[in-house]
């Protein structure tokens, strides 16, 4: 992967974002899958959690002087507490933003450091969620065994699954991934096999997003 220090960043909250992310690029055209990648295309950097992506988004931007820095994170819930929390660490660096994350996603300008900043709240900067929320819908409608995971889930609930009713979505999701071809693969991975499509209309406007972003053809 050449010119690590001259090349744009993306900056998202961990490993599985990081893959899935990348392989949906891949499905829609984008030459991630051979070295060395494009110069245009930017690192994909994993932050290991939403905290350290928030905290670091400020010194990103500085170390971005001339270049493109993206972040993409959950929305998680409020939708609008988490904008706030972006809006914040961007005024730091000179970033004007709008009062609520725009449907394609934000992109504007640091004038302090001539960098050029996106940002992607998952699923579609509309709703509050992760990027399960995102993956879910790139689940075909017709699927029986989306229908049969989320009933699934809600027994298992019943019968004291430990899992916390926020992270409800990633375990009906990951039931669902159990059921497939290759039980129990990454997203990343699943996606790369097609057990995911790639066309709802938030993943069409995030790779919008994305090569608008980083002026990708």
């Amino acid at each position: 992967m050449a010119g690590a220090l001259s090349r744009p960043k993306i900056r998202v909250e961990g490993k599985n974002d990081l893959h899935s992310m990348v392989q949906l690029l891949i499905r829609h055209g984008l030459d991630y899958d051979s070295e060395p990648w494009p110069p245009e295309f930017p690192e994909f950097i994993d932050s290991e959690s939403c905290e350290k992506l928030l905290a670091g988004m400020p010194l990103a931007v500085e170390l971005g002087t001339d270049r493109t820095i993206g972040f993409v994170l959950d929305a998680d819930s409020p939708l609008a507490s988490r904008w706030e929390a972006v809006r914040g660490q961007l005024r730091k660096v000179g970033v004007d933003t709008p009062n609520a994350p725009p449907p394609g996603g934000f992109i504007g300008e640091s004038p302090k450091y001539q960098a050029r900043v996106g940002v992607w709240l998952m699923p579609d900067n509309q709703r509050p969620g992760t990027l399960e929320t995102f993956l879910s819908d790139l689940v075909a409608a017709d699927d029986p065994l989306i229908d049969h995971a989320t009933t699934a889930t809600t027994d298992a609930k019943q019968l004291g699954a430990k899992f916390s009713e926020p992270d409800t979505k990633k375990a009906v999701l990951h039931a669902w991934l159990a059921w497939q071809k290759r039980p129990g693969v990454p997203y990343g991975t699943a996606i790369c096999a097609k057990y995911f499509g790639v066309d709802s209309p938030a993943a069409m406007r995030f790779v919008d997003w994305f090569k608008t972003l980083f002026a990708i053809p």
